[in-house]
């Protein structure tokens, strides 16, 4: 059992179309607890990218409580959110539209220390050498430029830079897709580590349950908004009762 970090209770948000409403998230509700990996899972258009920006009020719901320690995100004024936002980091799938890809890697590191008053001017050069090191690059990365590297290092850069802040939880949307098998291998053991040694909180958000499958200690499956299924990772995923569930196992390749 784990300590509950982040619950989620009754989670709605509506987008207004010319022709209809559509419901992206529909009375959402999951816990993550403290050093545990929820994975999301779902066809596309299920609402899990918008889930991601909700919980980091990227976008803001309609409806619902965001609780992280008891405390009501949605009730906190701009300036205490500023304050906040350093416990709970995102990774997108895209790392070059998250990035300017013209600044260096430690600049880009740099930027959340800075933001969230982490060290002094003089200790902040050591943090991001370590911060690299942790994700399995060299210090002398930062002196290089964001379009100058691999897309497999650029995504072990916006982990760092993720992890800059210290976060408690982690949200990973698609963070992984976009990458090769063996490189997707990698980070998924990084993150692993990651975990073991520090704690961290995951949400790790995906199309392929067999990905999903391999990080994640409970998994939630979405469709049209809301989460239809729910439990632990191996017995959601080998034996789905939910008809998003299974269909999603269906489709995954039979070499898998």
């Amino acid at each position: 059992m784990f300590d509950e970090l982040l619950r989620v209770e009754g989670l709605s948000k509506r987008f207004a179309g010319r022709r209809r409403t559509v419901a992206a998230l529909d009375d959402v509700t999951f816990t993550v607890g403290k050093g545990e990996t929820l994975g999301i899972v779902g066809p596309s258009g299920s609402g899990k990218s918008t889930l991601a920006r909700v919980l980091l009020r990227l976008v803001e719901p309609d409806a619902g409580r965001i609780l992280i320690d008891g405390e009501d995100w949605r009730s906190l004024s701009p300036k205490l959110l500023r304050r906040r936002r350093g416990s709970i980091q995102m990774v997108f799938q895209d790392p070059v539209s998250a990035f300017n890809p013209h600044t260096t890697i430690g600049k880009a590191i740099m930027d959340p220390l800075r933001i969230h008053s982490i060290g002094s001017r003089d200790t902040r050069k050591a943090a991001i050498a370590d911060l690299l090191q942790r994700v399995g690059l060299s210090e002398e990365m930062a002196s290089r430029r964001i379009h100058e590297v691999s897309g497999g290092q650029r995504q072990r850069v916006a982990l760092a830079r993720a992890l800059a802040s210290r976060p408690r939880l982690v949200v990973l949307d698609e963070a992984l897709s976009a990458l090769d098998v063996s490189l997707r291998g990698q980070m998924l053991e990084l993150l692993v580590r990651l975990q073991q040694e520090e704690g961290i909180s995951f949400l790790f958000i995906g199309h392929d349950p067999a990905v999903v499958r391999m990080i994640s200690h409970r998994v939630a499956v979405m469709n049209e908004g809301r989460i239809v299924e729910t439990g632990e990772a191996d017995a959601v995923l080998s034996a789905p009762q939910s008809e998003t569930g299974k269909a999603l196992i269906a489709a995954l390749p039979t070499w898998r």
